[in-house]
């Protein structure tokens, strides 16, 4: 198989992180109250030939063990929702969303309160392991809290493609070079492991987009008994999120979407955005560390000299001769991932800066290990989890259906380069996998714009990583009725980052309907 892969382009896969921060702002009341105006009946499909998802039962059950190994507390208790596989013609068969369900700790609850961590390819159900950690007490008061993987992501009839050995062959092919390979050779890699994947998976590969998993939600939502859908999402849990008031906005509560996604964006643009947002947040890092750590990896007179040690490290690497202390290779583009990795959280950066210091010593088993995390891979070589290839499925089948041509991606590569020197080289070329992808993407959603009863809360971060600035602004503008909150920092998402004036206006939102004022910004420190 190794012959046969062409090098790849890096995957960015948006996993939950942490940032460090405090705020100031006040408040104001949303439009709706905590159930919100919703169908009569709540287990209405709209649709006769989906009547039957909408009414079943469930049978509760212990949940186990996370993918990672973890016990799930007995509190925590896990079902089956049938769905069907594709919406669009309900007779072609089943799958299944598994759902964990922890109830409320107080006698009075406001209802359900769905919980997604982003991705594509994240496991809400895992997150039931970590309550504590996503929402406050006060919330797990208000509210039963209900993680779900969404379809085709582990438990929920999660796809399989490549073997354990396989993966780590995939993960060690260099990073796409387009002087040393073209892009047919990428797009004709993609399609041998999607291919593998339709081999090893059931019909639910094919229809793994975010709008069959905003509609499963739906049926989630009707089969647990409420007239709406309160949601806290992170992430890629946010585009969740936001399809779902597209779609269902009459039944669309109260809904805080952290970390927020631009659906809208083309790849090239959202790409690039990312790129960018990496190097501010590298940047941020190398100069704190410079600031602040003694023994800094990347001490020096300036941030560019400290960027530049790091660079030369990178295209070390990227000759191809650096292993780990199992053996394997490890490509820029690992290497890469293990610098991303920390970077979601400025409380990583003690952890990034080992990892550099052992890197310049000669030593990247931190790096890796970092590289493995963000792919499931755990210390036995087995990955524990199907993230990578769910995000690639995903991605695939949400990506804009015009297509790129090998000249734009080229010019989008230079571009990258030149605004994200460490970052940009790896970035630029991820069209072309998808373009190899053997399933055709959906229609895009054009127009987000949802008539909800109740406003929705947007929250950014101004130096988030992941998912810049700028796209919570524009998710709350396409959204049309929904507040922006903002937080002034740094790393991927805000609600858990340690800010209590964020935790404070979200927690009055999710307990009280109300929002906080328009144009609050909670302040770093």
């Amino acid at each position: 198989m190794k012959n046969t892969r062409s090098r790849r382009a890096l995957v960015v896969l948006g996993t939950l992180a942490l940032a460090l921060t405090g705020c100031s702002g006040g408040g104001s009341s949303t439009s709706g109250n905590a159930s919100g105006s919703a169908d009569p009946d709540v287990t209405a499909s709209g649709d006769p030939a989906l009547q039957g998802y909408y009414t079943q039962s469930l049978d509760w059950t212990g949940c186990g063990k996370t993918t990672g190994g973890q016990d799930l507390p007995e509190t925590v208790q896990c079902a089956k929702v049938t769905v069907p596989v594709d919406y669009a013609d309900p007779s072609a068969g089943d799958t299944h969303v598994e759902i964990a369900r922890l109830k409320a700790s107080g006698s009075s609850p406001e209802g359900t309160l769905f919980l997604n961590p982003g991705g594509p390819g994240g496991s809400g159900v895992d997150m039931m392991a970590s309550t504590d950690y996503f929402t406050s007490q006060q919330t797990r008061k208000a509210y039963d809290l209900v993680g779900f993987d969404p379809r085709g992501v582990d438990r929920s009839d999660g796809i399989r493609c490549l073997s354990d050995r396989e993966q780590d062959e995939w993960r060690q092919e260099p990073a796409f070079d387009p002087a040393k390979q073209s892009l047919e050779e990428v797009r004709a890699s993609s399609r041998k492991i999607g291919e593998k994947c339709h081999e090893k998976s059931s019909a639910v590969v094919s229809h793994m987009d975010t709008q069959s998993v905003a509609r499963d939600l739906d049926v989630i939502r009707a089969v647990l008994q409420q007239p709406v859908t309160h949601y806290l999402g992170f992430s890629y849990g946010t585009e969740i999120g936001a399809t779902y008031a597209h779609l269902f906005p009459r039944r669309t509560g109260r809904m805080v979407l952290d970390g927020a996604v631009d659906p809208t964006l083309g790849e090239r643009a959202a790409t690039l955005a990312q790129a960018e947002g990496f190097e501010d947040n590298l940047r941020h890092f190398v100069a704190d560390c410079q600031a602040n750590t003694r023994g800094c990896a990347v001490a020096g007179s300036s941030v560019d000299e400290g960027m530049t040690a790091i660079q030369d490290m990178l295209r070390k690497v990227a000759q191809g001769h650096v292993t780990v202390s199992d053996g394997r290779t490890l490509t820029a583009t690992n290497a890469l991932e293990g610098i991303l990795v920390p970077l979601y959280s400025t409380t990583g950066y003690a952890q990034l800066n080992s990892a550099l210091k052992e890197a310049f010593d000669g030593h990247y088993d931190t790096l890796m290990g970092f590289s493995d995390s963000n792919h499931g891979r755990d210390s036995s070589g087995k990955y524990t989890s199907n993230v990578s290839m769910a995000f690639t499925a995903v991605t695939c089948l949400d990506a804009d259906p015009a297509r790129v041509s090998d000249a734009q991606m080229k010019e989008a590569a230079q571009q990258m380069t030149e605004k994200a020197p460490t970052f940009g080289p790896y970035l630029g070329y991820g069209a072309a996998s998808c373009q190899g992808w053997p399933d055709r993407p959906v229609e895009r959603i054009a127009d987000y714009h949802a008539d909800l009863d109740t406003s929705a809360l947007v929250v950014g971060t101004t130096h988030d990583p992941a998912t810049p600035y700028a796209w919570a602004k524009s998710l709350t503008g396409q959204l049309g009725d929904a507040r922006l909150l903002s937080h002034e920092g740094y790393g991927h998402t805000a609600y858990t980052s340690g800010s209590t004036c964020v935790a404070r206006a979200v927690d009055d939102y999710l307990q009280k309907g109300t929002l906080p004022d328009d144009g609050t910004v909670c302040d770093a420190g």
